[in-house]
């Protein structure tokens, strides 16, 4: 049993990094109030204690985190996430994305990104029960 827990932990931690699938709003704001500050502290804390090169596996895998929680977020909005590139444009381009995934909810075009947030896909779904003769 801890195996299969220990197994669905290590899943978890490794879909953090990974820009598939989607994310909501809420969820999107949880990962930028707690992960990110604390990812930024040991981004920081590694520069200035390790300096050099040695910080750079660090700084990689906390962009690597920014990009996944913003492109997941861009997914539930319907969007792919190389809408990240407008970042490049000063100003409004990272304005827009502000606004997009902070401000808006989930977009019906999202399904083309996976099911919504929160279901899984290995639990049977049970619909309503419809009684047929009844007069």
């Amino acid at each position: 049993m801890s195996s299969a827990l220990s197994s669905s932990a290590n899943s978890v931690a490794l879909n953090e990094f990974l820009p598939r699938g989607r994310l909501t709003r809420s969820g999107f704001w949880l990962r930028h109030v707690s992960i990110v500050p604390i990812g930024l502290w040991l981004v920081i804390a590694a520069a200035e204690t390790l300096g050099g090169p040695y910080d750079l596996p660090l700084v990689v895998a906390f962009v690597l985190l920014l990009v996944s929680i913003w492109g997941r977020r861009l997914h539930d909005r319907g969007r792919s996430a190389w809408w990240l590139l407008a970042t490049l444009v000063p100003v409004l381009g990272p304005l827009f994305l502000i606004v997009e995934c902070g401000l808006r909810g989930t977009s019906p075009a999202a399904a083309k990104f996976g099911p919504e947030p929160g279901l899984r896909g290995d639990y049977v779904t049970v619909g309503e029960s419809v009684e047929v003769g009844r007069t």
